[in-house]
């Protein structure tokens, strides 16, 4: 089958084209919901999408170019191409097949476009009293599908993807996505990077090296001082100290993944989960592994190649188990 596969988020999209699980091509698109949540509509992302399905078009030959495009991520939300509800858990491969919804859009005819929808747990209205049960995902289901396929591991388990927003992901034994906590870390971490004054304090491109130490007094002084004030501390440091900003990157991430693990630890506490898929930014990665490991969790860290796997093998099959959408 020759297809485009696309995967749509805040910033950025991508687009391969695909002859079953082959990558032929792939592009990134600089537009995403962003555009459309700035201008108030969805042109930028629907001409950025169109321009890298119609130059990888004739990748397949002439009378053999791909007419069928398969999307999951913020593509299907509200800011867009194509608003798909989200399927409410339990949710496993089949509930996410048959919530696909079909499009043609000016500009591709001929193209037909398949929306893969997000997933949702809790109640349909949230309250004062019921908040902390609800988390939505679009994106991330069909990296967790694919990651079952590609990477054996028998739920149930815990998958944790680092982005734009942390996403906690509770799998049982059914490989059914169950639950889901997410955290607006990602966003939170590169604000304070770019828009405070702790810009000068730490390093420009993220490393992936850690100082246990730092890391680990980050973490404290969080616990005992407050999360703003371990953050004011990095800057101390970084006025008052010969101490390089590599390390003071550390204590930084250290003060992050307090908070972060107030979540997790919330989310896990019942369900005696010890088993962790991690994916997502790979300079988070090592700190994250660290503080799970040193809890107790049994760590397998996805790279970036098999996550992006996972998201291709996942979308095309939820694809492939709609008896409805063509062969």
């Amino acid at each position: 089958m020759l297809y485009f596969a696309v995967d749509s988020g805040t910033t950025n999209s991508r687009v391969w084209l695909m002859h079953d699980r082959d990558v032929l091509d792939r592009r990134l698109v600089p537009v995403g919901v962003r555009n459309t949540a700035i201008d108030g509509n969805t042109r930028a992302l629907a001409e950025g999408i169109r321009r890298a399905v119609l130059e990888m078009a004739s990748k397949g030959g002439p009378g053999n170019q791909a007419r069928t495009v398969i999307a999951a991520g913020m593509i299907t939300s509200n800011l867009g191409l194509h608003e798909v509800k989200h399927v409410q858990t339990p949710a496993g491969i089949q509930d996410l097949a048959s919530g696909i919804q079909q499009r043609h859009f000016e500009g591709l005819e001929g193209t037909s476009f398949y929306f893969i929808p997000g997933v949702r747990c809790g109640p349909s209205e949230a309250r004062l009293d019921n908040v902390n049960c609800i988390d939505i995902m679009r994106g991330e289901e069909t990296e967790v599908i694919g990651a079952l396929e590609e990477i054996p591991a028998p739920g149930p388990l815990l998958y944790i993807h680092l982005g734009s927003h942390t996403k906690l992901i509770q799998i049982d034994a059914s490989q059914r996505l169950v639950a889901g906590a997410s955290t607006l870390a990602g966003e939170l971490t590169q604000s304070i990077l770019q828009q405070t004054i702790l810009r000068s304090s730490l390093p420009e491109t993220p490393s992936t090296t850690l100082d246990p130490d730092f890391f680990n007094r980050g973490w404290e002084n969080c616990q005992q001082f407050g999360f703003t004030r371990a953050l004011y501390q990095v800057r101390i440091f970084n006025l008052n100290s010969s101490f390089a900003k590599e390390v003071l990157a550390s204590f930084f991430l250290g003060t992050i993944l307090c908070e972060e693990f107030r979540c997790l630890t919330a989310f896990t506490e019942t369900t005696g989960i010890r088993q962790v898929l991690l994916s997502g930014l790979p300079h988070l990665q090592p700190a994250w592994t660290f503080a799970l490991e040193r809890s107790g969790f049994s760590v397998r860290r996805l790279t970036a190649e098999e996550t992006e796997r996972c998201f291709l093998t996942g979308l095309l099959r939820i694809f492939e188990h709609n008896q409805s959408l063509p062969a």
